[in-house]
């Protein structure tokens, strides 16, 4: 009796291992259908079951790190793919590159990229298709090795949609608007922004244009307080990529945007590029690279010269549909990281503390409070002739207001250079539709426009101008010098 009690036993815990190991070969795979679907926040679920139970096995190693990565859970992954790859798992090569991209470790990075293309052999089909991210790999080298030492002295977690609506800058700053708020319109490209000068008689935006993406325009206010019809930003500025978050410096001629080209590291990268005044058009833009970039998407940069201090935009290790906005110190001139320690260059691009960027013995508190709790809508003033910032509690709205008469004199130059500026432009932008529709009389128009922009060229910059050194001649007067 005890031996047919023992069999069946024996018989009953065979038949239920066979049956454990056909639910664990069909669980996994289904895991590796799952895998190969890409529905890869399914995977790792079975994955992660099966990884407990063979914690050894080189390809689920692999499957496991894999998924782990694309569903952004990237310090998880590194030692099942690390693991993988030290088993000669030909695919844990190019997804150990992968991570070692996200983590900053760009040379090692190169190196498992190579061991990949290794195991590719003669296909050329997918070896040709890893270059562009070798090409990323390669550019974040460069990167990391001019990451620049910048004083990061706050940090803000927002939700994407209207995040500029939590910087907070000084009148003379200009604003920025959501375009559907801007336009009036429920029809609005998505994500798309509108800044606007301090006076108001200029903005620049973004658009999508047909067959080109996402754009940047600009437009002026005419005397009838219309706009004008969109101009496309002129030179090198726009590509067949995307082009978005444009925001203007007070000089007029500098200006920053985000794209998602070939020269970005991440998704959208921000660039800074400047207007020719000499071929009335801009630039070739330049990437503003580390920290403000990262292999992440970073959005926009907005600089508040009265306070000297700026914003920038990054989704960087951020969850689905939010942003984290940095406050900084702007350089006058680009600091360059100049250490031997790679780990402190990759902690100073990654920004993994803002406590490191600060100079012993600072104290930023005072400068944060001022600027935290600066009022997002402009003070109410009085009704007068203009408005005049002269600096954070001084506003002038009439003539009279000046105390330095050299200082009204210069204002006054300012309004009237404004104004021939603003003449000019209303001008040239009238030539230019005429241009446009009058095609028998396009070769005079087109003298016209050149005449008249080689005019407008030597206007730019010099009302600024004006208006900067009365501020500074007043502000003498103000502080009794």
């Amino acid at each position: 009796m005890m031996k047919m009690n023992l069999s069946k036993s024996i018989c009953l815990s065979f038949m239920a291992w066979i049956v454990g190991w056909s639910v664990a070969a069909q669980s996994l795979e289904e895991g590796k259908k799952l895998y190969k679907e890409g529905k890869f926040d399914q995977a790792v679920t079975i994955f992660e079951k099966q990884i407990k139970k063979t914690p050894k096995q080189a390809a689920l190693n692999q499957w496991y790190g894999a998924s782990l990565f694309e569903t952004g859970r990237y310090e998880e992954a590194e030692p099942y793919l690390r693991f993988a790859a030290s088993k000669r798992i030909p695919e844990a090569y190019k997804y150990l590159a992968r991570l070692c991209f996200v983590l900053y470790q760009f040379d090692e990075g190169l190196e498992n990229y190579d061991l990949y293309i290794k195991t590719l052999k003669k296909n050329q089909e997918a070896i040709d298709a890893l270059q562009p991210e070798i090409e990323k790999m390669k550019m974040g080298k460069r990167f990391l090795s001019r990451v620049e030492e910048v004083q990061i002295i706050d940090s803000l977690i927002v939700d994407k949609k209207n995040f500029f609506t939590h910087f907070k800058m000084s009148p003379e700053s200009g604003k920025i608007f959501d375009y559907g708020t801007f336009f009036g319109t429920s029809d609005a490209p998505e994500g798309a922004t509108v800044y606007q000068t301090q006076r108001g008689d200029k903005i620049v935006y973004t658009d999508v244009r047909e067959g080109n993406g996402f754009d940047i325009c600009s437009r002026t206010r005419l005397s009838d307080d219309s706009w004008s019809e969109p101009s496309v930003m002129r030179g090198q500025l726009n590509t067949s990529a995307n082009e978005k978050y444009p925001f203007l410096l007070s000089d007029g001629v500098t200006l920053y945007f985000a794209s998602d080209g070939e020269e970005s590291l991440g998704g959208y990268d921000i660039f800074v590029t400047r207007y020719d005044l000499n071929n009335d058009a801009y630039l070739a833009p330049e990437n503003v690279g580390m920290p403000f970039n990262s292999v992440f998407n970073d959005y926009m940069m907005a600089i508040d010269e009265m306070n000297n201090v700026g914003w920038f935009v990054s989704d960087r290790y951020q969850p689905e549909g939010q942003l984290i906005i940095y406050l900084f110190i702007p350089n006058a001139e680009k600091v360059v990281y100049r250490g031997e320690d790679q780990d402190m260059a990759r902690s100073l691009a990654q920004i993994r503390s803002i406590r490191q960027t600060w100079k012993p013995d600072v104290s930023y508190d005072e400068l944060i409070n001022r600027i935290m709790n600066m009022p997002q809508e402009e003070k109410a003033t009085p009704k007068g002739d203009f408005e005049f910032v002269i600096n954070d509690n001084t506003v002038y709205i009439r003539l009279d207001d000046f105390k330095n008469q050299e200082a009204r004199s210069l204002y006054e130059k300012a309004q009237a250079a404004w104004k021939k500026q603003k003449n000019m432009e209303q001008s040239v932008e009238t030539l230019r539709r005429r241009y446009e529709t009058e095609k028998d009389k396009r070769e005079s128009l087109s003298k016209d426009i050149l005449a008249q922009e080689e005019q407008l060229k030597t206007l730019y910059g010099e009302a600024e101008r004006y208006e900067i050194q009365a501020r500074n001649a007043e502000i003498q007067t103000l502080n009794g010098k």
